[in-house]
């Protein structure tokens, strides 16, 4: 079959291998979409520690082929979205539900084979059923580019109705996390991004401002005077700037969300304003299978609008040319099968 397969820092190219052979617990997939995430970027640049032979690609949508012989409840032709983890089912916060959190996972696409390739063969504890109105592009996404801001909200940040919401760096994880908050019951939304095309963007999904950082004189100022009193803040950027902004804009009692990774060592407010504001920055990472559960749910119904979360759809063939782009690949998803099999 064909696939992606990183060869070492800054190469990827398509390759023929072996298709996979599912275990006695495992399905063999057909991969109709798998959305192209940063830490794709990060991993064929090298940055990662992914070993070369792997193949990269987290954010699975697929059509069960095959059936492992102890497998029982899913059958061939049935479409599915896929947790971008295996899970070990055995430490605390697996036992707990909290399966972003597990101990030993392999992730797809650097402990394991991902889905940039024709193929895949996962474990059916990594599966959820993937509704007939939910496209395989957005069923790739959906268990990272949408739930990922999905948890960071709703578990993490505790968004309650009525808050006002600043969400840093409105890219694919930003520009849902604008919906989701608005879903969640938040009263205001304010989107921060240098790029004025994701302003517009942020705008559309239902920002009520969106501030440019760089073309203020003081954007810690400006952000608060825009935001009015934040209570909670979501950064999807990575950058000890951005941390810091986004802590300059909360109210007393307001909550900061990490969300985007980087390795930035950001500043935190004078310990006295700190504790005395009960200010609280809180990590997040990725997200549960119930929470990616919830959001096709949401797709599905029609309260979240996905028309504009995919930009671009790449067939397999031309998909290595993606991570030689200046700035990489942008909310985009490849099609190992070809168009007419990722509805």
């Amino acid at each position: 079959m064909k696939a992606l397969v990183y060869q070492g820092p800054g190469e990827i190219s398509l390759e023929e291998v072996d298709a996979p052979s599912p275990a006695d617990d495992e399905v063999l997939l057909r991969v109709d979409a798998a959305g192209v995430c940063g830490t794709d970027r990060h991993i064929v640049a090298g940055e990662l520690g992914v070993q070369p032979g792997t193949v990269p690609g987290h954010e699975i949508a697929g059509t069960v082929l095959e059936t492992g012989a102890q497998v029982e409840g899913w059958e061939p032709g049935q479409r599915v979205a896929s947790f971008g983890q295996v899970t070990c089912g055995t430490c605390p916060a697996c036992r707990v539900g909290a399966t972003n959190r597990c101990r030993q996972p392999a992730v797809l696409g650097m402990a394991r084979q991902g889905g940039f390739a024709e193929q895949i063969a996962l474990p059916t504890s990594c599966l959820l059923h993937l509704p007939d109105s939910v496209t395989s592009p957005i069923g790739a996404i959906a268990s990272d580019a949408i739930a990922t801001p999905a948890h960071a909200l709703w578990e993490v940040g505790e968004l309650r109705k009525g808050e006002t919401v600043v969400v840093i760096g409105a890219g694919g994880l930003g520009l849902h996390a604008i919906q989701l908050a608005r879903i969640g019951g938040a009263e205001r939304v304010v989107a921060v991004d240098p790029s004025d095309a994701a302003r517009q963007a942020a705008l559309a999904a239902g920002a009520d401002a969106a501030l440019d950082p760089g073309a203020e004189e003081e954007p810690r100022r400006a952000l608060r005077q825009l935001a009015r009193g934040a209570t909670l803040v979501l950064e999807c950027v990575g950058r000890a700037e951005t941390v810091e902004l986004g802590l300059a804009a909360l109210a007393p009692g307001g909550r900061a969300v990490v969300v985007g990774v980087g390795s930035g060592q950001p500043k935190l407010p004078p310990l006295a304003l700190f504790i005395g504001a009960e200010l609280s920055v809180r990590g997040s990472f990725g997200s549960t299978t119930a929470e990616i559960q919830k959001v096709l749910e949401l797709i599905e119904c029609g309260d979240l609008d996905v028309s504009r979360s995919v930009q671009r759809e790449v067939p397999l063939d031309d998909a290595a040319s993606l991570f030689s782009e200046p700035g990489g690949p942008a909310r985009t998803v490849i099609l190992p099968q070809g168009e007419e099999l990722s509805r």
